[in-house]
């Protein structure tokens, strides 16, 4: 076995913390003229992320029509089998990006382009492994969300970064009238050229009654490389 493979595993699967949240939580701002503050994190077995966002509407906008900006700060850590044995990685990573989108009634898209820079620290050092120190690349992300049967939606999420060469695709089909209350499935498959990971769980978000922010919590099951373990995760978007 491949003694570097959990070091992409284990990076794609808690990055993808981080892309997915703007989609969970602003499904029906990710269009709309206001600002959008989120923030959160998620454990798992061997595995942590926390993050920090903002999507800034860009110029004028017409009926959910328009550019905007998304900025983007996190820190994470996991731990795989490397050269020198048991490594722990720590890192933190930026991120900013320039997207467009439009919506009508029956849903919404999103496509956006930016930069990532990651800085990735481990112990021991491992001199081989693909995930380490600064690096930094391009990122093409692309979001949708319709509305398929009565209060039935399904959304769907794509990401690729040339930093290692990565994908992240995840989709879910949510149950509720608005995403003040709503909940459903999700379904996640991420990596690179060196492994591969899925994932499986439960997702609610709800917005206490006429307040700015709206939450998330999920749970589920993720496969990867001799690390298959339960997660678990909160996300909070505030409006303003």
């Amino acid at each position: 076995m491949n003694p570097h493979r959990n070091v992409s595993v284990a990076q794609r699967a808690i990055l993808s913390i981080a892309f997915g949240a703007v989609s969970t939580l602003t499904a029906p701002q990710a269009t709309a003229s206001e600002r959008l503050l989120v923030f959160g994190g998620e454990v798992a077995d061997a595995a942590y992320y926390s993050f920090v966002g903002a999507l800034v509407p860009f110029g004028e906008r017409t009926d959910g029509r328009g550019w905007y900006q998304r900025y983007w700060v996190d820190a994470f850590g996991y731990e795989y089998d490397g050269g020198p044995g048991r490594v722990q990685a720590d890192a933190y990573g930026v991120e900013a990006a320039l997207g467009y989108g439009d919506s009508n009634e029956l849903g919404w898209w999103s496509a956006s382009v930016g930069l990532r820079h990651t800085d990735t620290s481990l112990d021991p050092d491992d001199r081989d492994a693909r995930a380490r120190g600064s690096q930094l690349g391009g990122k093409l992300q692309f979001d949708f969300e319709r509305k398929v049967a009565g209060d039935w939606r399904v959304g769907g999420i794509a990401s690729y970064s040339n930093e290692q060469n990565g994908y992240w695709v995840r989709g879910r089909l949510m149950h509720g009238a608005t995403q003040a209350r709503a909940f459903g499935f999700e379904a996640v498959a991420n990596g690179n050229d060196e492994a591969d990971a899925t994932a499986a769980g439960l997702v609610t978000t709800f917005r206490p009654g006429a307040s700015r922010f709206t939450f998330g919590l999920k749970a589920g099951y993720r496969f990867q490389d001799d690390a298959d373990g339960a997660y678990g995760g909160v996300e909070v978007g505030y409006g303003f």
